[in-house]
């Protein structure tokens, strides 16, 4: 009887440890879930700032401005029209050369091409 009662004591104790033991483990397995969900909410505050900064300095009066006093553009004059025939260099069958403005390749982006230009001018006027 005594052994019976020393086995049952010996099994209290060890459910008890293992009670224990797991109480410790959900603990800290609920601590790493609000630090991940913390993580979480930080990541998406970031990432709503992000495009928040995005959409601002993507705004087209900001460009439009920023464009103006880099590049110095001016508005389109009319002498800068050409008729669409000029550019395809046909007119009723008749062939049409194009002007010494046509003579250099097209570029593909009107930007770089006019930054390119500013670059060079101001490569020479630097020389001289």
């Amino acid at each position: 009887m005594r052994s019976l009662c020393l086995l049952a004591f010996g099994c209290l104790v060890g459910l008890f440890a293992y009670t224990y033991d797991l109480k410790i483990k959900t603990r800290a397995l609920e601590t790493d879930a609000r630090e991940l969900i913390t993580a979480l909410q930080d990541e998406s505050d970031f990432l709503a700032l992000m495009r928040a900064e995005v959409s601002y300095l993507s705004r087209p009066e900001r460009i439009e401005e920023m464009a103006k006093k880099t590049l110095k553009l001016e508005p389109i004059s009319s002498q800068q029209l050409v008729a669409w025939s000029a550019v395809t260099g046909t007119v009723t069958g008749v062939s049409v050369q194009p002007s010494s403005s046509f003579a250099t390749p097209v570029r593909k982006d009107g930007i770089a091409a006019l930054i390119e230009k500013t670059s060079l001018q101001a490569a020479v006027s630097g020389e001289r």
